[in-house]
């Protein structure tokens, strides 16, 4: 009777300490899930920046999902010289959405610095917005305050091939070394570093032509040369 009475207790112990090892695990599982999830929610940045005298706010998902029917309220701008009133364009009267690494922006105000007075303007902000993942309505408030970094007021997309650039630059030299050995009656070649003061004119050209003169000469790129030597 002492052995079973010992044996059953061995046996309550195991079984409780198996069913806190299952509590724990099941606790764990659910934490790390949650972290997880929460790693993937949609997270938005703000930006306030300045360009070409207009004052843009730049929205950016920096998260690793979606953020659905976005609405942005802005409240008030301060601190923006004698510029602070708002004017909002489209992209805060409609609802938006802004999937991981994509970015918007839209104009709320012109930039208010001036001779007489500075600018660094602060606005707040009321966000609203779903997560992708959960669906989850999110409300909050925001105070954005003036960026004034360079990095970013540079959107154009300009596709310049400087090899291409050169070489229709080279062309357009060439074209007008020709017309003016045309006019000029002398013979220079493109890398021909000669600086050739013109002894004719097209005035004078025509005008012997009206006379029923015969003035023109070619003058040889060597003699050219010696000329200037």
């Amino acid at each position: 009777m002492k052995n079973i009475t010992i044996q059953t207790i061995i046996s309550i112990v195991a079984a409780c300490i198996s069913l806190i090892a299952v509590i724990v695990s099941i606790y764990y599982n659910h934490k790390n899930n949650k972290q997880y999830l929460k790693s993937l929610e949609p997270l938005l940045s703000f930006k306030l920046l300045e360009l070409k005298s207009e004052l843009y706010l730049r929205i950016t998902n920096t998260g690793k999902s979606a953020a659905n029917d976005i609405a942005i309220e802005i409240k008030k701008i301060e601190n923006n010289g004698d510029r602070n009133e708002l004017n909002l364009d489209a992209l805060f009267d409609k609802e938006f959405e802004l999937y991981p690494g994509e970015s918007t922006q839209g104009r709320i105000a012109f930039w208010g610095e001036t001779v007489c007075s500075s600018a660094f303007p602060k606005i707040d902000i009321n966000v609203q917005y779903k997560k992708g993942v959960t669906g989850k309505l999110v409300n909050m408030e925001r105070t954005v305050i003036f960026s004034p970094s360079y990095d970013n007021k540079i959107y154009g997309d300009f596709n310049i091939d400087l090899r291409e650039l050169n070489k229709n630059m080279n062309v357009m030299a060439k074209a007008n070394l020709r017309t003016a050995n045309y006019l000029d009656g002398c013979q220079v070649a493109p890398f021909d570093e000669l600086n050739i003061l013109a002894h004719r004119s097209l005035h004078d050209d025509l005008q012997s032509v009206k006379d029923g003169e015969n003035t023109s000469t070619v003058m040889e790129r060597l003699d050219v040369i010696k000329n200037r030597s």
